[in-house]
């Protein structure tokens, strides 16, 4: 069963988002957490733009599946994130998880920076599906019956709208 997905604010300012495996109780202060993604902020003042992207949280962790421990001591604010910040996360995790599946073929990160820069997602599916058979397309790990998944391709929905 997939767990809920939270956005967290963090006492060094950090902002995370992630699915929660568990909240922990009074006993033990640990959030165990898995796809782990931090938001990242650049403002730009010359042209008065903020642009957000997502990047790993921890470095060098290369399964998004590995579990993460959170101690809420140092969470702040916590909240459900929005259709649309899950929207961009859920992008970023199926870049994450592309990038790491070359990484672990043996290819060096030039070579993969070089492999992808002109791909489109088609190709890379196609590329991922030559190099390792089956591909697990990320966003199938929300295929749920649970109200709290957002299934972003629903089944037997054509349009992909949102609810």
């Amino acid at each position: 069963m997939a767990g809920e997905f939270r956005q967290f604010k963090l006492t060094n300012q950090d902002e995370i988002i992630a699915e929660v495996i568990d909240h922990g109780d009074d006993n033990t202060p640990d959030i165990i957490v898995r796809k782990v993604m931090k938001i990242i902020v650049v403002d730009d003042y010359d042209e008065n733009v903020r642009f957000y992207t997502f990047k790993p949280w921890l470095s060098f962790q290369d399964d998004i599946e590995e579990l993460s421990s959170l101690n809420s001591v140092h969470v702040v604010g916590e909240a459900t994130p929005s259709k649309t910040v899950m929207l961009h996360y859920v992008k970023s995790l199926s870049e994450v998880d592309k990038y790491n599946k070359l990484k672990q073929a043996g290819m060096d990160m030039n070579a993969i920076a070089d492999t992808i820069k002109d791909m489109s997602e088609e190709e890379m599916d196609e590329f991922l599906e030559q190099k390792f058979g089956q591909n697990d397309n990320i966003e199938n790990m929300f295929d749920s019956d649970d109200p709290k998944i957002i299934q972003f391709r629903p089944k037997n929905k054509g349009d992909g709208t949102l609810h």
